[in-house]
């Protein structure tokens, strides 16, 4: 395989070269012939002049490509260019695939696209996508794509545009879309494909919680519209510069064990923002930021991997955000590539990069890909060149060219103080949630606990039991050892209820000498038989100084339609029945009781 790029800027001087003594001589050498085009224009009429200039010098030659936010070639960045790379293959055979998207058929899309992809051969090394992930939602239609078994690396990008108000593009041949995708199948046994993505974004805010999502469109975060908390905490206004403002502070998120993020494109009047990818309701992320020393690092590390894999050619597809963050310093990420092999690229809105049901739409990230025909020939480790390549871009000016630095160095300061602050507001949440004598959860944290398992309860058909308990006669008590002994009794007792309950049932101090415990997934009966459990442990017990003490209990299982009043309210009648009727016993709500709850 022998990987060549061209930059330029007229049709003259593309058709000059097309006919020269290299094209034509790896042409007639090769079995296939690949053409990627990656174009900073997005005026229709310049790309199919120049597809019609490669059909007619290069017929035989399968012509993708698309629109760019930023061109790669000799590992450098070129800013609205041309770029075409061409791939010549020894033994490889290539499958163009183009499939138009209509919004809301993606998953479909997906699917008819893995059906191309399987049919196109045998001996699949390699799917290589290029799509319009603003006009289509790219996570629906890769979740089309998704098929366990496929081992075979997808990879690429998304389309991009310079000025927002202009439609990126995709195309094959001569299939020009802006609502599609175009795949590239590479079919051989003889090539093998090296691919890695990396982020290097880490987060900033604090945690919050996608509540309402339309496709790639989140309304509001924690209850509130989502715009907001760009507003909040960086101050960024709702205009035509949302975009350019914002896309350096994308979310970022966990999702299948990984790391990943989100970029906002605009939000709309109602204070929803549309995103390049998919995004769910309940998934929690944090606003994150880019940390060009552990960018550096990371690359530094995909060089070596892709120096030891001894590619023929490498592409790369780099989210916008890295070149928006790193500025004149992005180089520093590419250009040691091309100095393993010829590199070529583009900085997209949105990478694809996984294989089998792993494929995935990525935000922010790099996706370095190496291909080889053939054999490893084991070359030396990356030299000390390699090194020199890098520093030709730092100036002899210490104070220039140290944008990364001072970055590198504010994201660990916030990281730092975000951090902090997030442990100190574990410990008021703590500490507002616990008794302070008995180190059990108090009153407020009961009641939430008790709205969570009712709501969780009404919406799966689950059940559970509570238990209140009452110490019998505790003014005796203090009456007569004094409060500082009632405080040894009630924290002793909360000990006692702790041990004989599971790890995930709830022990809280009601108020007074009043406990309340939340049983989930626990019939009546079977809290009654805990209740009695408890009540034989605290009666078997010695309090020192207020010797043994017994207790009494009322137990009441949720009734669909319970609010959490209507439910403690039957345990308390039933403890007060217990206390009735001699004290230290079990107590449930009677038949007639639970006929009436149960009838309203």
């Amino acid at each position: 395989m022998i990987n060549l790029y061209h930059i330029f800027t007229d049709i003259h001087s593309l058709t000059k070269y097309l006919r020269s003594q290299e094209i034509r001589s790896n042409a007639h050498k090769s079995s296939s012939i690949l053409i990627q085009v990656f174009t900073s224009h997005t005026d229709q009429a310049w790309i199919e002049d120049i597809s019609h200039v490669l059909e007619a010098e290069l017929p035989t030659a399968v012509r993708i490509g698309c629109t760019s936010v930023g061109e790669i070639a000799q590992g450098r960045l070129y800013i609205e260019t041309t770029i075409m790379s061409f791939s010549f293959f020894e033994e490889a055979r290539i499958t163009p695939i183009a499939v138009s998207c209509i919004p809301g058929d993606e998953f479909k899309t997906g699917q008819q696209l893995l059906e191309a992809i399987n049919a196109a051969g045998q001996d699949i090394a390699g799917v290589l996508l290029l799509a319009t992930p603003l006009t289509i939602n790219g996570g629906c239609l890769l979740q089309g794509m998704f098929q366990k078994d496929n081992e075979y690396p997808v990879f690429g990008g998304g389309a991009g545009v310079y000025k927002s108000t202009e439609t990126s593009l995709v195309f094959s041949g001569n299939d020009y879309m802006n609502h599609g995708v175009v795949a590239v199948v590479f079919l051989s046994k003889t090539l093998h494909i090296f691919s890695r993505t990396y982020l290097g974004w880490q987060p900033l805010s604090k945690e919050m919680t996608i509540t309402e999502t339309d496709g790639m469109r989140v309304k509001t975060v924690d209850g509130e519209n989502a715009f907001e908390v760009y507003f909040r905490y960086l101050n960024i206004p709702n205009d035509s510069q949302f975009f350019m403002n914002a896309l350096e502070f994308p979310f970022l998120l966990e999702r299948d064990g990984e790391t990943i993020t989100r970029v906002p494109f605009f939000a709309d009047q109602n204070g929803a923002i549309q995103f390049a990818a998919d995004l769910n309701e309940g998934e929690k992320f944090r606003i994150g930021y880019g940390n060009p020393d552990t960018i550096i690092h990371d690359a530094i590390g995909i060089h070596n991997l892709m120096n030891d894999f001894d590619p023929d050619a490498i592409f790369l597809y780099s989210c916008i955000c890295r070149r928006f963050l790193m500025q004149k310093e992005i180089d520093l990420e590419t250009l040691p590539f091309d100095t393993i092999s010829p590199t070529v690229g583009f900085y997209t809105y949105g990478e694809f990069f996984g294989s089998g049901d792993k494929i995935r739409v990525l935000n922010s990230t790099m996706v370095a890909v190496g291909m080889r025909e053939g054999e490893n020939k084991k070359r030396a480790p990356l030299n000390f060149a390699t090194k020199m390549k890098v520093e030709e871009l730092m100036s002899t000016d210490p104070y220039a060219n140290k944008h990364s630095r001072i970055v590198s160095r504010l994201v660990h300061f916030i990281g730092v103080v975000t951090s902090e602050l997030e442990d100190a507001n574990k410990e008021l949440t703590k500490i507002s949630e616990i008794d302070k004598l008995t180190r059990i959860y108090n009153r407020l944290k009961l009641d939430a606990i008790l709205k969570f398992r009712i709501n969780e309860a009404e919406r799966y058909n689950e059940y559970f039991s509570v238990i209140m308990m009452d110490i019998d006669f505790f003014k005796r008590v203090n009456d007569s050892y004094g409060h500082n002994v009632g405080d040894v009794v009630l924290t002793q007792m909360a000990n006692i209820l702790r041990e004989n309950v599971r790890s995930s049932d709830t022990v809280g101090r009601w108020g007074g000498e009043e406990f309340l415990l939340i049983l989930p997934h626990t019939t009546v009966d079977e809290a009654c038989t805990v209740a009695e459990k408890i009540r034989t442990a605290m009666a078997a017990e010695m309090f020192n100084q207020a010797q043994h003490q017994t207790c009494s209990f009322g137990v009441a299982g949720f009734l669909k339609g319970d609010n959490a009043d209507m439910l403690v309210g039957r345990s308390d009648k039933a403890l007060y029945r217990a206390k009735n009727n001699g004290r230290n016993q079990v107590c449930r709500p009677s038949d007639i009781e639970e006929n009436i709850e149960k009838s309203h």
